[in-house]
């Protein structure tokens, strides 16, 4: 059989044969009749409006986070600055959750009601986080920053279940636009008044949600009518992303440094400003999926994260409180880039098994969330470390240096994003298991059809092939005992049998 190369648009070649190729060529034409085999040609009207929707809902949740760090959290100080770091333990404790409730129980979600709820929580939350800035109460601020949190995370379950309901060649596109998006606008929001950026963080998020509804929906409906995937994992594991694996554990380790930037020596709470690394990356990102027609590259870019990354602990323990810009911004550029290598990677591994989607994406940001606030609490340490004891301070930056080189060469050697994504094989549906009482059902059924029984002789047949007697069958049919006989013989007859017990052995014997 002749075998065929394409190109997947994750940087690996895959086969396939005859059939297969005129399958993808007939799915790739447009109404015009040309051939649409990347993402740079014209999409339908419906195509492109979903694809705008998805790139437009992932750039405004960017965005929120965003203006949550640099115009937000600021004000948290005044009143009470570990309320950010409740508000963002509260993001990410919550998207585990909904990781390990998808996981082993996902038959009790709701999709509805909990988009619902999201909404109700961004209302209340978008009008409490306000009051609790001027009335300057504690209590307050945290409470409305963590209904706003657990909103948010939500709303980014949905935006990844969205990329994923995207074909593969258009996943990628939809990121790089969005980052590219974000990074415009994000760069505004540094010249403009904070209540600008108050604003944005209010809004964006629940738009971004809103954008999302209708096929986030459709994608949890679909993974929440099978059974459980950590279930099915055990029979077919190549077709999950294992909750602990090297994917996870690399988005750990990057929001580690995200969240390092974001508070190494920050201003008056306000971090520096690293869209100055990051702008560069994500329009570089977006000249090579222009150049390149939108193929994809994620072990590529994930290294160049990795230098990045490095050199930003680099220069920081190298020339320590005044190198703060150029390493922030490092650090950022590092972040940005496998930031969009992680969205694109969910994304995909969703897309290829929409039973593990929901607890792939959750888990994802939610582990996410927690190396933001590891990264975020060892980045104000070193602030203070820089300012009573600087060699100190370098001394554990360079560890860092030597613990992410470590995890580069070691922990990664084997590993390929690209290949993780390939290797996730979409679900094979397991046969419901059939209990005795349904294998009985199904005998007496194929024997009735292959002898012509008819609908009335069936009735009998079946009450005989369990061992009922004359008289039930008279007494569950209401007809006399002449009736029942003469079904008997009709049903003997077109058995070919002479007896009772030859009918049970018969059913037995095509039972077993």
């Amino acid at each position: 059989m002749s075998r065929y190369e394409y190109d997947d648009g994750w940087g690996m070649t895959a086969f396939m044969d005859r059939e297969q190729a005129a399958a993808r060529a007939e799915s790739e034409k447009d109404p015009s009749g040309l051939a649409r085999g990347d993402a740079s040609v014209c999409l339908d009207s419906k195509e492109k409006a979903v694809f705008v929707r998805s790139a437009l809902a992932l750039a405004l949740l960017l965005l929120s986070s965003s203006a949550m760090n640099t115009a937000v959290f600021p004000l948290f100080d005044g009143v009470f600055t570990y309320a950010r770091d409740v508000s963002v333990f509260a993001n990410a404790v919550f998207l585990v959750a909904v990781g390990l409730w998808a996981s082993f129980s996902p038959g009790r979600l709701r999709a509805n009601a909990a988009n619902t709820s999201a909404f109700v929580l961004f209302l209340i939350g978008g009008i409490l986080l306000p009051v609790a800035l001027v009335l300057e109460s504690a209590a307050l601020l945290v409470v409305s920053s963590c209904v706003l949190a657990v909103a948010r995370g939500w709303a980014s379950l949905c935006v990844g279940l969205f990329l994923s309901r995207l074909s593969a060649d258009r996943i990628v596109p939809a990121v790089v636009m969005a980052f590219l998006a974000y990074c415009i606008v994000d760069m505004a929001l540094w010249f403009v008044p904070g209540f600008a950026g108050v604003f944005a963080f209010i809004v964006c998020a629940p738009v971004a949600l809103a954008l999302s509804l209708k096929e986030s929906r459709d994608v949890m409906e679909a993974a929440c009518a099978g059974g459980a995937p950590a279930d099915m994992a055990i029979t077919q594991p190549s077709s999950f992303l294992p909750l602990a694996g090297t994917f996870f554990v690399c988005l750990f380790l990057f929001r580690i440094a995200f969240g390092y930037s974001l508070r190494f020596f920050e201003h008056g709470g306000v971090p520096l400003p690293g869209f100055v690394g990051a702008v560069p990356v994500v329009f570089l990102a977006a000249a090579v999926v222009v150049f390149s027609r939108g193929r994809f590259l994620p072990d590529l870019a994930t290294q160049l994260s990795v230098l990045l990354v490095l050199a930003g602990f680099f220069v920081a323990s190298s020339f320590g409180a005044a190198s703060a810009e150029v390493s922030v911004g490092l650090l950022s550029a590092g972040n940005t880039l496998f930031d969009m290598v992680a969205w694109s990677v969910l994304a995909a591994v969703a897309m290829r098994n929409v039973h593990g989607s929901m607890a792939v994406v959750a888990w994802g940001r939610g582990v996410s969330g927690i190396g933001t606030i590891v990264g975020a609490a060892f980045g104000v340490w070193s602030t203070k470390a820089f300012a009573d004891n600087e060699h100190a301070a370098i001394l554990v930056a360079g560890a860092f240096v030597l613990f992410f080189v470590g995890y580069a060469l070691i922990g990664l050697k084997n590993f390929s994003f690209a290949g993780a994504i390939e290797g996730v094989v979409p679900l094979v549906e397991e046969p419901e298991a059939k209990t005795p009482e349904k294998e009985f059902e199904e005998r007496c059924a194929a024997i009735g059809d292959r002898c012509g029984l008819t609908p009335r002789e069936r009735e009998v047949f079946v009450m005989l092939a369990r061992g009922r007697n004359r008289e039930y069958i008279q007494e569950q049919l209401v007809v006399s005992r002449n009736t029942v006989k003469a079904h008997v013989k009709h049903v003997y007859a077109k058995l070919g049998i002479h007896t009772h017990q030859e009918l049970l052995d018969m059913v037995e014997g095509n039972w077993l």
